[in-house]
């Protein structure tokens, strides 16, 4: 058995080491872009300019220390993969917390400091923006995408991005098995 265990090779190289602990440091980029007066309330491009950040601090480290560099292009792809799955550990994290309406309803009753009733909760979510706000936003960032446009007081898919992307998701909605979605 001690064979087996003297083939393998347990030590980490440099560059994944180096990839793990800038990725693990993303809370403290997200920290900061939310510090970023322009970024303020634009929690997406907080998330894009903390992902950057990680992605040009492990590249600038790699380069400014030859001891980091990848020994071969598979020891490469391996950190690059780290860091990636990294960030999108802390865009599950982040997205919960960004987005999570459920538990937006449960801090909009922390902060009432009483029992509320369903209509109150509803109109002192997200600061006094109200539930209305879920739509709003949802619609104005379909918008943005082009998957949607505006056609008089109608909302109408767009011919491609619209279609396409309802299509595919109509797809992946059956082949998955999911009865009740959104």
């Amino acid at each position: 058995m001690s064979r087996v265990f003297d083939l393998l090779d347990f030590s980490m190289p440099a560059p994944l080491a180096a990839a793990i602990v800038i990725a693990l440091l993303q809370p403290l980029y997200l920290w900061l872009g939310g510090r970023i007066t322009w970024l303020r309330a634009r929690n997406a491009l907080q998330f894009l300019f903390s992902a950057v950040g990680c992605t040009v601090l492990w590249i600038a480290v790699v380069a400014l220390f030859p001891a980091l560099w990848p020994r071969d292009y598979a020891e490469a792809v391996l950190s690059l993969m780290a860091l990636v799955c990294g960030m999108l550990v802390y865009l599950e994290i982040w997205g919960l917390m960004s987005r999570g309406y459920t538990l937006g309803i449960l801090l909009t009753l922390l902060n009432a400091g009483r029992p509320l009733t369903e209509a109150e909760i509803a109109a002192r979510y997200r600061g006094g923006e109200g539930l209305d706000w879920i739509m709003r936003h949802r619609l104005g960032g379909m918008l943005a995408a082009r998957v949607i446009v505006r056609e008089d007081d109608r909302l109408v898919l767009t011919p491609v991005r619209g279609l396409l992307t309802a299509r595919l998701y109509e797809i992946s909605i059956k082949a998955l098995g999911l009865n009740r979605t959104g």
